[in-house]
């Protein structure tokens, strides 16, 4: 069984994740926008969230990325009753305490998964689709929860050069220019 952990004062963790609150502050609690990728390494938590990328040093044992929503991660933490935190991760579980917790964990000996992606807070279909482009594997657009997002902006695409080539092709403009500009601007 593999097993990551990191050790931290609460009131320093707490300040870090308020940081990221604030941003969030008008988004649902309930939003698939505001997943928290954990990235332990030696000495450092690594907090990232579209949009926001918040490096914590702390004591740290062996290397791990957890994926989990971030107000979950933020209600946890806040309502936690010791001065000091010390998170385990073995295999999809953290452990806080006596208590334990379903996340999804990654260690890093299977290094498909290990960078983060960067997304701004409201990111839209262009931002998921220039995902391939960069070269984001499945892998890591399934642990952080993109996957399906990148389908349905993909299912969008299509949709709308099917409008735009019903609108514009009295004109002469075809589906096969329409999508070459596109796939231009998208590559950018």
């Amino acid at each position: 069984m593999h097993q990551a952990s990191f050790s931290i004062k609460k009131s320093k963790l707490k300040t870090a994740l308020a940081k990221i609150a604030k941003v969030y502050k008008d988004i649902s609690k309930k939003s698939p926008h505001a997943i928290l990728e954990m990235t332990i390494t030696d000495g450092l938590l690594t907090l990232v969230v579209p949009g926001i990328k918040n490096e914590v040093p702390c004591k740290t044992k062996s290397s791990a990325k957890i994926s989990m929503p971030f107000f979950y991660f933020y209600d946890i933490i806040k309502t936690f009753n010791d001065l000091d935190i010390n998170c385990v991760f073995t295999d999809n579980e953290m452990q806080l305490g006596i208590s334990k917790f379903k996340v999804q964990t990654t260690f890093f000996e299977d290094d498909r998964i290990l960078r983060s992606i960067k997304l701004p807070i409201n990111y839209t279909d262009y931002h998921l689709l220039q995902l391939e482009n960069k070269g984001f594997t499945i892998e890591e657009l399934r642990f952080n929860n993109l996957e399906f997002e990148v389908y349905y902006a993909q299912k969008r695409l299509r949709r709308n050069i099917n409008k735009v080539n019903d609108i514009l092709g009295v004109y002469g403009v075809t589906k096969k220019e329409i999508e070459a500009i596109l796939e231009q601007k998208i590559r950018l």
